[in-house]
C-alpha cells in the first residue's frame, strides 16, 4: 500500500492465531509503565504495565527486516517516550512507543550487539554508546543516528564484547570501562570536547589483560564505584575498579551457562542464566571479626584471598512448569527511578512470554537461615507478573475473540481453515486468500470486513458470494494480481503458487484454471513483476522464485516457460533488473550474484564479493545499457557462441535507447503503463513469521476515498441535473459545441469552466462542486483502463484514438457502490460511538452507520513504510482502570443559562428552520463552526444536554455499579468508543478526526447521501413509491405527513444532510468535552498546521476547522504556550543557510539540488519524506510550520486596527488578543506578516518553488488576517502579487487525472482568488483605494511608454483585467455602500479594466450591468460618456478613450446622489439632498464639427423640497431621476413622491 498522501488509516484484523514472537531483545522504560521487546523476525511489541504489575499487549511495530539486536532509551523526557532498537542487518529506529511512529530510521553498514542510552557531563541530551561486531565503541546522536565520536583502540585492537560508563564524584568527566572479545580492559576518559575532535576518534588511556573470554556483560556497581562485575558463559567475576585485580568468582553449574548479571546492592549482585532464571548472591567479607562490617565496597575486602571464601546465593528467580525453550530467553535487570527504587529482572523467551519478578529485600537474618541450604533447595521467587501473546489471545474476550477476515464465512466442517496467503483486487473490491487445503477463496472485501468488525444484523454469511477454487495439492504459498502492478496484463488474470512446486494461472472472473506451470523442484516462495521496459515478449511474464533455489518467468500469453534459472547453489535473497540490457540479476543470500539473459535464458556471469554488490546497487529499471556489462568488444565468434544477443541489440540500438528513455521522459510514461493509483481502501496480508497464517491489514485512503465519492457522484448525474448546477452548458449550445469539436476539446472545456465556476462559489453547494470539477465529469474510461466506481473492468484499447467505451451496464453495477461500502466501513470504524445515545440512533437510522461489535485495532503508518498496529486487548488496561475508578453518577441538569448543544438545536427546531452546519463558510473566509468560538470560548461551556447521554445519563448511571462484578463485554464496548480510543496519542487522534470530518463534509455535499440499502428499505416502508440513482437513499417519512413523493424526498435529504453536519460537529467541535480532558489526547497542532493547505480541499477545511476549534479550547494560556514554542523559528531568527528564504549555497553539486528540490517540494507537507533528510531541511520544515502556525494564531487572535467589514457580528464578541499580535506588542504581528509577504511575493527559486503548500498557506493566511497585518504590509505590493497568481485564472485547467485535486498552479490561482476575495471584502476602501492609485500609475506611465520604452502589456494590471473585475463585482454585490463611498475611483478600475472598443458598441449596461445599479452612474450612448456623481459635490466624466483622465466639475455642496442623461444625451441632470438642489448641464459639443473635447456647463438649477435624513437611511435608494423626454425629468423619491422638472 502506497502511502503517499499519508491520511490512510489502518485497521488490523488479526485472526484467532497470536502472531509468533520470539522474543530477542527486551527494555523497560524509566517510569516502569511500558516493556518494550524485539524478536528474531524483525518485530517490536510493546506491553503496558499496570500499577498491580498486570501486563497488556498494546502494540507490534513493524520496519525491520532482521532480528532486533538490541533495544535502548531514545530520550530522557518524560513526554517523550522514544526508544532505540537496532537489528543485526545494520537498521536502526527511533520510535515514539505511545502510538509506534517511526521517527528516524537508518541503515548503517555496521552491526550493533549493544546500546547504552547515557547522559554525558556536557551533553545536553541522551547519547547512545554502542558496540557490537567492529573494533570501536561509537557514541551516536540520538535523534539523527548520526556518529559524534569514536573510541578506538591502540593496543590489541579487538571486537568490544561489553563495556559501561562511569561517572567519577566530583570529577567533571565520563570514564567508559570495556572488555574485548580476547580479554583486554580498556579505559576512555572523556572530557566533553570529543564531538569538536577533527578526527573524532579518541584512544584508550589504559589498557590491561585479564583472564576473561567473550564477556557477557560488564557493569560497575553504582553504590560505589569501586568493583565492576563481568559476566562470562562459564563463570562470573568480581574484579577491582581501579586496577582490575579478580576479588570473587563464581562458577557455573553443572548443564548451566552464564548470561548476564547486575549489582541489586554494594554487596548482592543478580546473574541470570541461559535457561531464563535467575540468581541472587550475596557477596563474601574477610570473615575476620575486626571488619565486622567489611563489604566488597571497603579497604579490607580487597586484600582478602579470593579462594578462602566464595559468594553465597539466596535465592533463585524461577518459572515453574514451563516447556523447555527454543532459544536463549532475553533478560534484563532494572532499578526503577530515584522516587521508585522498585528492582525488577525482566525475560521475554521464545514463546513470546514476559515474566516480571520484583526482587525481594532480604535481611541478613534471613540470610544465614538460607546459607545453611544447598543450592539445589534455594527458595524461589515466583514473578510478580506475566503475560504470553497466545494466552491473551484467548482470553481477550470470551464472547468475541479476534476476528480473521473470513472466519465463519467458509468454514470446513465447522473449522477455520488458516489462510497462507492474500491478495486484494482494488477494482473489483474482491480478496483472494489461499489456504492451508489448496483451496483459494473469492469474495468481496468489503463484506467480509463489515461482518467481522460492526454488528450489521441483516448480513448473514450466506449473503456473501463467495467463490471457491480448487486446483492445489497443498497449501497455497503466494498469489499475484498482476494487473495490481502494470495495467499491461490482462485485468481477469490471477497468478497462484503452492507447496506443490506449481504456479496456476487462472481466470479470476469465472473461477476457471486456465492453464498449470510445473517447472520448479520445490515450493513456490515469490511471485512477481518484471519492469515496464523489457522486451515485448517479457513484457507478458510474471516471475516466480521456489525453495529449490531457482527463478522462472512464465509468460501468460504464451504459456509456457521463457527462462528457467536453476544453478543457484543458495536461496535467492533478491532480484533485480536491467530491462534495457536483457538481464535478469539474481542475489542469493551467500552474497553471489547471478546475471541472466532474459530472452534466451543464458547465464551470463557469477560474480562475487564487491563487484556483486556494486552490480546490486547499480540496477535500476531505468538505467542505460552499461558498456561492462553487454560488453560490445566481444567478438562476433564469442557472442554467437555465449548467445548474447543483447550485444547485437547494444551495438544497434544503444542510441536509439537513448533518445527513447529521453522522450519518455518528456512525454511521461505511456498511459496503458502507468502503474494504478491509490485506492480507498487496501487489503494486505501480513505475517511476523513464515509459519504465522496470514493477519490483514486495511488502509482506508481518506484522499483517495473522497475523490471517488466525488467522481462517482458526478458521473452519475444525467445532463439535465448537470445543466441544472450550471456544470454543462444549456441542450441547444451543447449540440452545436459537440457537433464543431471533438470529445477531448469538449471535456476540456467543461474542466475549464467548472475551474471558473469554482471560486466564484458563495454557499455550500457550489464549494462542493469545485472539488469534482477536476475531473472529465462525463462517464469514460480513465487513465488506469477501469471506468471507476463501477465494478465493470476494461481493458485499455490498443487503439489510442478510439473513442471512449459507454457507461457500463447496470449488470456490472452493484446495487450499494462499492466506494459506499467503504465509506460506510470507515465511518461506522471511526465514529465516536456513545457520546451522545440520540446522534448514534440518528446515524444509524437515517446514515446506515453500524456500530462495531468488537474493540477495533487501528494503527499508524510513519516513514518509510513503517507501521504500529494495536494488538487485541489493547485496550483492556484503561478499561480496568476507568471501570474501577468509575462510581454512580448523578444526572446534573444543565444551568439554565448555558448554551443549547448542536442536538438540542436539532431537536428544538423544525428541520424547515435548521440550517445545516458547514466547516466552511467561504464568503466569510472562516472554514470552522458559526458555533465553535462561543462553544469554545474560556468560561463558556456548552451545556451538559442529551448530547453527553452516553455518560451522564441514567442507563449509564447504573452501569457502573459500586458492588463488584467482571465487566460485561457491553460496559468495555463503551469504555473503548468513549474513552479509551481517544488516549491512544496525539497522532492517531489527528488522523482518525480529520478523516471523519472531511469524509462527512463530502457525504453531507451528496445527494442519497445515506448507507441505508435500499432494498431494506422498500421492505420497511411498503407501498412507498422510491427512486434512486444509485441505490443509496434514505426514506424514513411517516405515512401520514407526506403526500409528495418528491417534497418527501427532499424533506430526508434535508435529514441526511443534516445528521453528517451534526456527526462532523460533534468530533469537530465538541468531542474534547464529551470524552474528559483526562481521556482525551487532543489533535497535534503541528499535523494540523502542516495540513493547512492540503492538496484534497476536503482534507484541508477539516484540518483548518480543528484546528482553529483547538486554539480555542485551549484558551489564551495554551495559545501562549504555542507561540512560545513556535515563534524562534520564525525564519527572522534562522541563520542564513538554514532560513526557508535562503538561497542554498553555490558549491553545491548537481546531485545536491536534485535532494534539494525534491525535499523542498514538501516543506510543508504532512508526508514524512520517504528518504533520509538533512538538519536544514528539517530546520526549514520547522520553519514553514512555524509561519503557518503563527499566521493562523495572529488572523484569528490578533488585535485588528479597525473591525473588518466582513465580520461584524464577530467584532462584537469580545475575545482574548493573543500576545505579540496587539497593539502594544506587535512584534510577532510584524515579524509574521514580513514572512507572509515574502512567500507571497518572493521569484521562484530551487528552494522555494512557484506553487508550494507554504505558499498556498501565506497566501490564505494573508487573506483570513488581513486586518491584523495591514499595518505591516505594503498592500499594493501584496494586491498585485496576489493578482499576478490570478492571471490565467479562467484558462487554468486541472492537471490531475478524474477527479484528484487540482494541479498545483490552479491551486495556488484558487487559492489566491479567495485571498483576494476576503482582502476587498474585509477593507473595501484599502483595496479600492490601492487599486485606483495603480490604475493612475500606469496610465501615468502609458502616456509616456513609447519615449520610455515600458512595455505596457506585461503589466500585472493589463493581464490581470479579469479577475479585477470580478472582485469589484463582488464588491458591489455585497458592500454597496462602501463602494458609493468611492465610486469614482471604483469606476477608474472599471474604465481601465473594460475594453474600450466594445464599451462603445454595447455599452456599460451590458458590459458591466451591476455598478449600474447605482444612481450615482450614468452612461450615455449617443456621447459615448460616463458620470459618476461623487461624495464631495463633484461630477465625473469619463471619455471613452485608451488611458484618458477622468473630468471632475464641482457641482453641490454636498454628496451627489443621483446623475442622469437625457434621452438625446444633450442634458445631464444631477441631483444632491444636501442642498436641495436639481442641476441641469448641457454636455454637447461647443467646437466646431464635434471635434475637440466636449465641454460641460450648467444651464439650469432648480430648488427641490428637502428631504429628511436620518443615520439609517440608505442614500443609495433615495431618489430617481427619470426623464420623461429629451427636455423634461421627474424626481422620484423613496416615499413615493413625484416632482416634474423641465430644462
Amino acid at each position: 500500500m502506497t502511502t503517499a498522501s499519508s491520511m490512510v488509516i489502518p485497521v488490523v484484523l488479526w485472526g484467532k492465531h497470536a502472531p509468533s514472537h520470539c522474543i530477542s531483545a527486551v527494555l523497560m522504560t524509566a517510569d516502569l509503565k511500558n516493556i518494550v521487546t524485539g524478536c528474531n523476525d524483525g518485530q517490536i511489541c510493546v506491553w503496558d504495565v499496570s500499577e498491580d504489575s498486570e501486563i497488556y499487549p498494546r502494540s507490534m511495530l513493524f520496519g525491520h527486516t532482521a532480528a532486533i539486536s538490541c533495544l535502548a532509551r531514545g530520550s530522557n523526557r518524560p513526554d517523550k517516550p522514544y526508544i532505540v532498537s537496532a537489528s543485526e542487518n545494520g537498521e536502526m529506529n527511533l520510535w515514539d512507543i505511545s502510538d509506534g511512529r517511526c521517527i528516524e530510521s537508518v541503515k548503517l553498514g555496521l552491526v550493533h550487539t549493544d546500546i547504552q542510552a547515557y547522559q554525558f557531563q556536557h551533553a545536553r541530551d541522551l547519547r547512545l554508546v554502542c558496540n557490537g561486531y567492529y573494533p570501536e565503541i561509537h557514541v551516536m546522536d540520538t535523534f539523527t543516528f548520526d556518529i559524534l565520536f569514536s573510541l578506538q583502540s591502540k593496543v590489541s585492537p579487538d571486537w568490544i564484547s561489553a563495556c559501561c560508563i562511569l561517572r567519577p564524584v566530583k570529577r567533571e568527566e565520563d570514564v567508559v570501562v570495556a572488555i574485548s572479545n580476547s580479554g583486554a580492559v580498556k579505559v576512555w576518559t572523556l572530557v566533553g570536547n570529543e564531538s569538536s575532535l577533527r578526527t573524532k576518534f579518541v584512544y584508550e588511556d589504559e589498557s590491561k589483560q585479564i583472564r576473561c573470554l567473550n564477556a557477557q556483560t560488564l557493569t560497575h556497581c553504582p553504590y560505589n564505584q569501586r568493583t565492576v562485575l563481568i559476566v562470562c558463559s562459564k563463570y562470573w567475576q568480581i574484579y577491582d575498579a581501579s586496577d582490575f585485580t579478580l576479588l570473587c568468582s563464581e562458577s557455573n553449574r553443572c548443564g548451566q551457562r552464564w548470561a548476564g548479571g547486575d549489582f541489586i546492592s554494594v554487596d548482592r549482585v543478580i546473574v541470570w542464566s541461559t535457561d531464563g532464571r535467575g540468581y541472587l548472591y550475596k557477596l563474601p567479607t574477610n570473615g575476620t571479626s575486626k571488619p565486622k562490617f567489611a563489604t566488597a565496597g571497603s579497604t579490607e575486602y580487597h586484600h582478602h584471598n579470593p579462594l578462602t571464601s566464595a559468594p553465597h546465593a539466596y535465592y533463585v528467580l524461577d518459572v515453574y512448569t514451563e516447556k523447555p525453550l527454543e532459544c536463549t530467553p532475553a533478560m534484563t535487570y532494572h532499578l526503577g527511578t530515584r522516587d521508585n527504587h522498585t528492582r525488577l529482572l525482566l525475560r521475554g523467551d521464545s514463546a513470546g512470554q514476559i515474566v516480571m519478578w520484583k526482587l525481594p529485600e532480604v535481611s541478613e537474618r534471613q540470610m544465614k537461615l538460607v546459607r545453611q541450604e544447598s543450592f539445589d533447595r534455594l527458595p524461589v521467587l515466583k514473578p510478580k507478573g506475566q503475560a504470553m501473546l497466545q494466552t491473551i489471545w484467548k482470553n481477550v474476550h470470551q464472547q468475541q475473540p479476534p476476528a480473521g477476515i473470513i472466519d465463519k464465512l467458509c468454514d470446513v466442517n465447522g473449522k477455520s481453515l488458516e489462510v497462507t496467503a492474500t491478495i486484494y483486487i482494488p477494482i473489483q473490491g474482491k480478496l483472494v486468500c489461499g489456504r492451508e487445503d489448496g483451496t483459494i477463496i473469492v469474495a468481496p472485501a468489503t463484506q467480509c470486513i463489515i461482518y467481522q468488525l460492526l454488528d450489521k444484523k441483516d448480513l448473514r454469511p450466506e449473503d456473501i458470494s463467495i467463490m471457491t477454487l480448487n486446483g492445489h495439492d497443498g497449501k497455497v504459498t503466494c498469489l499475484l494480481y498482476p494487473f495490481n502492478e502494470s495495467t499491461r496484463y490482462e485485468p481477469h488474470h490471477m497468478v497462484s503458487g503452492g507447496v506443490d512446486f506449481s504456479v496456476c494461472l487462472w481466470d479470476i472472473y469465472t473461477g476457471t484454471k486456465l492453464y498449470t506451470f510445473c517447472v520448479h523442484g520445490g515450493e513456490i516462495t515469490q511471485l512477481l513483476v518484471p519492469p515496464n521496459n523489457c522486451n515485448t515478449r517479457i513484457l507478458s511474464c510474471i516471475g516466480s522464485v521456489a525453495s529449490d533455489h531457482s527463478v522462472t518467468l512464465l509468460s501468460l500469453k504464451e504459456r509456457k516457460c521463457i527462462l528457467l534459472a536453476g544453478r543457484h547453489l543458495f536461496p535467492v535473497r533478491t532480484i533485480k533488473w536491467r530491462p534495457l540490457d536483457d538481464f535478469m540479476v539474481v542475489g542469493c543470500t551467500d552474497g553471489t550474484v547471478y546475471v541472466w539473459q532474459m530472452e534466451t535464458g543464458h547465464l551470463d556471469r557469477v560474480v562475487h564479493g564487491i563487484t556483486a554488490e556494486e552490480i546490486l546497487n547499480n540496477c535500476d529499471e531505468n538505467a542505460q545499457p552499461m558498456e561492462n556489462l553487454t560488453n560490445p568488444t566481444i567478438s562476433l565468434t564469442q557472442a554467437l557462441k555465449r548467445r548474447n544477443f543483447a550485444t547485437f541489440q547494444n551495438l544497434a540500438k544503444q542510441k536509439l535507447h537513448a533518445q527513447q528513455a529521453a522522450s519518455q521522459q518528456q512525454h511521461g510514461p505511456k498511459s496503458e503503463l502507468v502503474k494504478p493509483q491509490a485506492y480507498p481502501m487496501f487489503v494486505q496480508g501480513v505475517r511476523t513469521n513464515t509459519k504465522n497464517p496470514d493477519a490483514h491489514v486495511v488502509f482506508f485512503d481518506t484522499e483517495a476515498l473522497i475523490v471517488q465519492l466525488l467522481s462517482e457522484e458526478y458521473a452519475l448525474m444525467s445532463p439535465g441535473e448537470l445543466e441544472a448546477l450550471g456544470i454543462l452548458p444549456v441542450q441547444g449550445e451543447r449540440q452545436a459545441t459537440s457537433a464543431s469539436t471533438d470529445t477531448m476539446d469538449t471535456q476540456a472545456k467543461l474542466a475549464g469552466f467548472i475551474t471558473k465556476v469554482k471560486d466564484k462559489a458563495e454557499n455550500v453547494g457550489q464549494k462542493i462542486q469545485a472539488k469534482i470539477e477536476a475531473s472529465d465529469l462525463m462517464p469514460g474510461v480513465s487513465e488506469l483502463g477501469v471506468q471507476q466506481g463501477s465494478g465493470e473492468v476494461k481493458t485499455c484499447p490498443e487503439n489510442e484514438n478510439s473513442p471512449a467505451p459507454q457507461r457500463p451496464s447496470t449488470m456490472m453495477v452493484p446495487a450499494f457502490s462499492l466506494t459506499m461500502e467503504i465509506a460506510q466501513l470507515l465511518m461506522s470504524c471511526l465514529h465516536a460511538w456513545g457520546l451522545d445515545p440520540d446522534l448514534d440512533k440518528l446515524c444509524i437510522g437515517k446514515l446506515g452507520l453500524v456500530k462495531p461489535k468488537c474493540p477495533i485495532s487501528f494503527g499508524l503508518l510513519s516513514r518509510q513504510g513503517h507501521m504500529s498496529l494495536m494488538l487485541p486487548g489493547w485496550h483492556k488496561r484503561l478499561c480496568k482502570e476507568e471501570f474501577a475508578a468509575s462510581m454512580p453518577k448523578q444526572v446534573t441538569a444543565a444551568p439554565p443559562g448555558g448554551k443549547m448543544t448542536l442536538i438540542q438545536q436539532t431537536r428544538k427546531g423544525s428541520l424547515g428552520n435548521i440550517e445545516p452546519m458547514t466547516l466552511s463558510t467561504l464568503s466569510s473566509g472562516k472554514r470552522s463552526m458559526d458555533m465553535s468560538a462561543e462553544a469554545q470560548e474560556p468560561g463558556k461551556q456548552p451545556r451538559r444536554g442529551s448530547l453527553q447521554g452516553g455518560i451522564t445519563s441514567p442507563q449509564s448511571a447504573k452501569a457502573f455499579q459500586p458492588y463488584e462484578r467482571r465487566q460485561s463485554f457491553q460496559e468495555v464496548m463503551k469504555i473503548f468508543s468513549t474513552k479509551s480510543r481517544w488516549q491512544i496519542s496525539t497522532a492517531v487522534t489527528t488522523q482518525h478526526l480529520l478523516s471523519v470530518i472531511s469524509v462527512a463534509n463530502t457525504l453531507m455535499t451528496m445527494n442519497h447521501a445515506s448507507f441505508i440499502d435500499s432494498w431494506r428499505l422498500v421492505k420497511k416502508y411498503i407501498g412507498q413509491k422510491v427512486s434512486s440513482s444509485h441505490g443509496m437513499m434514505v426514506k424514513e417519512i411517516p405515512d401520514n405527513t407526506l403526500t409528495d413523493d418528491s417534497d418527501g424526498l427532499a424533506i430526508q435529504q434535508a435529514q441526511i444532510k443534516q445528521g453528517w453536519s451534526l456527526l462532523a460537529a460533534l468530533h469537530c467541535v465538541l468531542l474534547p468535552e464529551l470524552v474528559g480532558a483526562s481521556h482525551y489526547q487532543g489533535p497535534q497542532l503541528e499535523m494540523l498546521a502542516r495540513r493547512w493547505q492540503d492538496r484534497c480541499l476536503e482534507i484541508r477545511e477539516a484540518a483548518q476547522a480543528l484546528l482553529l476549534a483547538e486554539l480555542r479550547r485551549i484558551g489564551p494560556e495554551g495559545r501562549k504556550a504555542v507561540v512560545d514554542e513556535w515563534s524562534p523559528s520564525l525564519p527572522t531568527y534562522v541563520a542564513k543557510h538554514l532560513s526557508l528564504f535562503g538561497d542554498p549555497p553555490g558549491h553545491r553539486g548537481e546531485q545536491d539540488d536534485e535532494e534539494i528540490d525534491e525535499e523542498d517540494d514538501n516543506v510543508l507537507g504532512a508526508e514524512s519524506p520517504v528518504h533520509r533528510v538533512s538538519q536544514s531541511y528539517e530546520s526549514r520544515r520547522r520553519q514553514a510550520t512555524a509561519i503557518v502556525m503563527l499566521g493562523v494564531v495572529g488572523a484569528e487572535f490578533g488585535h485588528e486596527i479597525e473591525p473588518s467589514k466582513r465580520k461584524v457580528e464577530e467584532s462584537k464578541k469580545k475575545k482574548a488578543v493573543q500576545d505579540g499580535f496587539g497593539l502594544a506588542n506587535y512584534s510577532l504581528a510584524r515579524h509574521t506578516s514580513k514572512a507572509l509577504t515574502f512567500l507571497l511575493l518572493e521569484s521562484p527559486s530551487r528552494r522555494l518553488p512557484a506553487y508550494t503548500p507554504i505558499r498556498r498557506a501565506a497566501i490564505d493566511l494573508l487573506g483570513r488576517g488581513f486586518t491584523v497585518w495591514e499595518p505591516y504590509l505594503d498592500v499594493s505590493a501584496v494586491l498585485l502579487g496576489l493578482l499576478e497568481l490570478c492571471v490565467n485564472a479562467d484558462r487554468l485547467v486541472p492537471s490531475m487525472t478524474y477527479g484528484l485535486p487540482l494541479s498545483p498552479a490552479a491551486d495556488s490561482c484558487r487559492t489566491a482568488r479567495h485571498a483576494l476575495s476576503l482582502i476587498a471584502t474585509a477593507r473595501p476602501p484599502a483595496f479600492i483605494i490601492t487599486m485606483a492609485k495603480e490604475v493612475a500609475r500606469h496610465n501615468a506611465l502609458a502616456q509616456n511608454a513609447q519615449t520610455q520604452h515600458i512595455n505596457l502589456h506585461a503589466s500585472v494590471l493589463v493581464r490581470a483585467k479579469q479577475e479585477i473585475l470580478r472582485v469589484v463585482e463582488l464588491l458591489v454585490d455585497k458592500m454597496p455602500n462602501d463602494v458609493a463611498d468611492l465610486l469614482v475611483e471604483t469606476m477608474d478600475i472599471i474604465v481601465h479594466c473594460l475594453d474600450i472598443g466594445q464599451l462603445r458598441v454595447k455599452g456599460l449596461h451590458e458590459l458591466f450591468p451591476s455598478i449600474c445599479r447605482f444612481s450615482v452612474v450614468a452612461y450615455c450612448s449617443s456621447s459615448r460618456r460616463i458620470c459618476v456623481g461623487a461624495r464631495n459635490g463633484g461630477v465625473a466624466f469619463y471619455e471613452l478613450k485608451q488611458h484618458s483622465k477622468c473630468q471632475v466639475i464641482p457641482a453641490h455642496k454636498g454628496a451627489v446622489i443621483a446623475v442622469s442623461f437625457s434621452p438625446d444625451g444633450k442634458y445631464l441632470a444631477s441631483y444632491s439632498h444636501v442642498d436641495s438642489k436639481l442641476k441641469f448641464w448641457q454636455t454637447g459639443s461647443s467646437s466646431l464639427f464635434g471635434i475637440g473635447s466636449q465641454q460641460t456647463k450648467c444651464v439650469k438649477t432648480s430648488n427641490t423640497p428637502p428631504l429628511t435624513v436620518n443615520p439609517l437611511t440608505n442614500l443609495l435608494k433615495m431618489v430617481r431621476l427619470v426623464w420623461v423626454d429629451n427636455r423634461t425629468m421627474v424626481l422620484l423619491t423613496v416615499d413615493g413622491k413625484e416632482t416634474k422638472y423641465s430644462v
